[in-house]
């Protein structure tokens, strides 16, 4: 078990470690020239790039719920 506070330290430093990796790897992929990136999205495009990680991430958690029920 763990406390709230050991969570917290724990997922943020998580977080510090994989995030500008993960950054790194999206930029190599969406905007390899350097040319296009997030700040030159409209707001229409940041949503509906949200709207879409979210459905995946919707359904990792379905998936994962249900093997956890086995």
């Amino acid at each position: 078990d763990m406390t709230d506070p050991e969570i917290k330290r724990f997922a943020l430093e998580h977080f510090v470690r994989e995030a500008p990796k993960k950054f790194e790897l999206g930029m190599l992929e969406h905007n390899p020239d350097g040319d296009k990136g997030m700040w030159n999205m409209t707001a229409e495009q940041l949503i509906d790039s949200a709207i879409e990680e979210t459905i995946d991430q919707f359904h990792y958690l379905v998936v994962l719920k249900q093997k956890l029920k086995k």
